[in-house]
């Protein structure tokens, strides 16, 4: 498995997989990972353009972000990481996290991969001291995998989302990029 940084290049082929990616949001057996009704559940004009701006602008100016990619043996994507930064003034040293896993390659380990592909990116070329999500509260395998990849959980809102129908709350999680130990 490949994991590297995404080039503008890159991005057709990552449109392609994210558009698979989302079909999944509450089909089936999988619970809703993105705030998106069934319907809306594809990749949109917004998203390409937050994506296609975000990596060529410059870290730490506004709307910058940073995506990873995972290839499988036939160089297909199997997987992303990004982290972006946070809206808001005097922010800087914190950035918000999103990710996804094909649905073939899951819970093989691959989140963890990226994620720790992300923060070796994160302690060598920045200052950033603090990464953050937010997860569907329903989603207890992703909040596992972040668990156990050093996030803490630092509270709900509750009832954040009526999404066809069903009430749904966020949980806010966070980690340092470096952990002390001891």
């Amino acid at each position: 498995m490949e994991i590297r940084q995404a080039t503008q290049n890159d991005l057709g082929k990552f449109f392609n997989y994210l558009n698979d990616h989302l079909s999944d949001n509450g089909v089936g057996d999988t619970h809703l990972f993105q705030p998106m009704s069934k319907a809306e559940s594809s990749v949109n004009e917004a998203m390409k353009s937050r994506f296609t701006a975000g990596i060529k602008t410059e870290i730490y100016h506004p709307g910058w972000r940073r995506l990873w990619l995972a290839f499988d043996e036939n160089k297909k994507i199997v997987g992303h990481i990004d982290i972006r930064a946070h809206a808001e003034n005097h922010t800087q040293h914190r950035v918000l996290l999103g990710m996804g896993v094909d649905r073939s390659v899951r819970k093989q380990g691959l989140g963890k991969q990226l994620i720790n592909k992300m923060l070796e990116w994160v302690a060598d070329n920045t200052d950033i001291e603090h990464i953050d999500l937010w997860v569907l509260s329903n989603n207890l395998a992703a909040q596992k995998l972040y668990i156990s990849t050093g996030f803490e959980k630092c509270g709900e809102i509750k009832d954040m989302f009526k999404i066809d129908g069903k009430s749904l709350s966020y949980t806010v999680m966070s980690r340092a990029t470096v952990i002390a130990h001891g």
